[in-house]
């Protein structure tokens, strides 16, 4: 406990000098001044689409009806990742897109934004300065900073940076039209700031910048949402609701040819709103789903390649199937968190585990792996979740004083956990285990 206070307090001593600096504006960025120059400047994200080529529009309606759907890019241009969180707004993209660029009022609706100013300086290109005041939890520091908007109404907007204590900050809004008036809207993003203090954080512990990311695109998509969904009704528009769908792990396998095109891409995950939240994860395993069911359920291995897992241990068979007890440890910089659970598992080889999580405080949790092969290649999908108010006082203060920080922690987790897993399935200095 006293690590993460002094973790907290050297944080918090370090923002609030790298604030200081922030607020400069420093190296800024010329104006674009032709179409090939806003290309180039937005080569990230200008050519960057949610929806691949050949995928059912559909497939992902579903899923948001259930919750945010957040991609993780693998292999974007120039950066290292990305990540997109969407959310379904009941409201038609004209309002969506008007209210995510109605930058000088992001005061009024956006969690930690101070305010922003918007200038012209170009055909449908914006140069805006926001002013940041974060108060999560412990931490509190201020930051400003600018960014070019280029505006292709009424279904994109990407931005990159113009100045400010970023080597990169890069990002787009896209708008996707459902066929009943309402729209998906997805915020993706990637920053990469110059803080020396920071780039230490996130090289201790990876997860943060991540975290940091996800944290943020979820708290800036539901606070949009909001305000477009007021704004709407308020103009005399109809809030249509969601449409009843099947579990998330049904959805999935609907159409498994445009769930691939997704995979292969990067991870994806579906966050169900809680308490607890509940995250199902996707991604793409290149070996047979054969293989791919040994590795996941030779459990006594995992704290070999898993991040976080310490121990696990046989308690034998219950009338169900095999039985263990799980020992996690997370270190985050920011948090950290120990628990125990047990699970009772029901394996069907090779294509389905279910397993309910017995967490001591909490209420019992409902987890699965189910597996698709494709071409030799095995669609993998995990869904768990976690009480993280029982794990400790900090922790639970942080999470009801930013809620979006559960979607962010337990988010992170499953991707960890996932790209563990591909890991070391993908592997190909270790043979295959005997499944179960």
């Amino acid at each position: 406990m006293s690590k993460l206070i002094r973790d907290a307090g050297l944080l918090v001593l370090a923002v609030s000098l790298f604030s200081l600096r922030a607020r400069a504006q420093e190296d800024k960025v010329a104006v674009p001044k032709s179409e090939d120059e806003i290309k180039r400047m937005m080569r990230v994200t200008y050519n960057q689409h949610i929806l691949p080529e050949g995928a059912n529009r559909q497939m992902l309606e579903n899923l948001m009806d259930r919750g945010q759907v957040i991609v993780f890019y693998d292999h974007p241009p120039v950066v290292p990742w990305m990540s997109a969180a969407g959310i379904m707004i009941a409201a038609p993209v004209e309002t969506v897109f008007a209210t995510l660029t109605d930058f000088e009022h992001y005061n009024q609706f956006v969690p930690m934004t101070g305010g922003a100013e918007s200038k012209k300086v170009g055909d449908n290109l914006y140069d805006v300065t926001f002013h940041i005041n974060v108060k999560m939890a412990f931490i509190k520091y201020t930051m400003d900073y600018g960014v070019y908007h280029y505006n292709r109404p009424p279904y994109r907007t990407d931005w990159a940076r113009s100045w400010g204590e970023f080597n990169i900050n890069v990002g787009f809004w896209e708008l996707i039209p459902t066929s009943d008036g309402r729209t998906m809207a997805f915020y993706s993003v990637y920053s990469q700031p110059r803080s020396k203090f920071l780039k230490i954080i996130f090289s201790r512990a990876p997860l943060v910048e991540t975290m940091t990311n996800v944290s943020t695109a979820v708290m800036v998509t539901r606070a949009t949402k909001f305000e477009a969904e007021k704004r709407y009704k308020a103009a005399g528009g109809k809030i249509v609701a969601p449409k009843k769908q099947p579990p998330v792990f049904e959805l999935l396998t609907q159409d498994p040819g445009s769930m691939k095109k997704f995979l292969e891409r990067g991870k994806l995950l579906v966050l169900e709103d809680g308490p607890t939240v509940y995250v199902t994860s996707g991604a793409i395993a290149s070996a047979p789903r054969e293989k791919t069911w040994s590795v996941i359920t030779d459990f006594s291995r995992y704290p070999e390649f898993m991040p976080g897992v310490k121990k696990v241990e046989s308690l034998g068979m219950s009338p169900k199937g095999p039985k263990y007890r799980w020992e996690i440890a997370m270190d985050l910089a920011l948090f950290d968190y120990n628990f125990k659970y047990e699970a009772d598992y029901v394996m069907k080889k090779p294509e389905y585990l279910t397993w309910t999580m017995l967490q001591e405080g909490a209420e019992p949790a409902p987890g699965f792996w189910k597996l698709m092969e494709s071409e030799g290649k095995t669609l993998m999908f995990n869904g768990t979740t976690a009480d993280l108010r029982k794990m400790g006082w900090i922790l639970g203060y942080a999470v009801k004083t930013e809620p979006t920080l559960e979607h962010a922690l337990l988010g992170c987790q499953a991707l960890v956990a996932i790209n563990s897993i591909k890991k070391e399935i993908e592997n190909p200095s270790k043979s295959a285990p005997q499944g179960k």
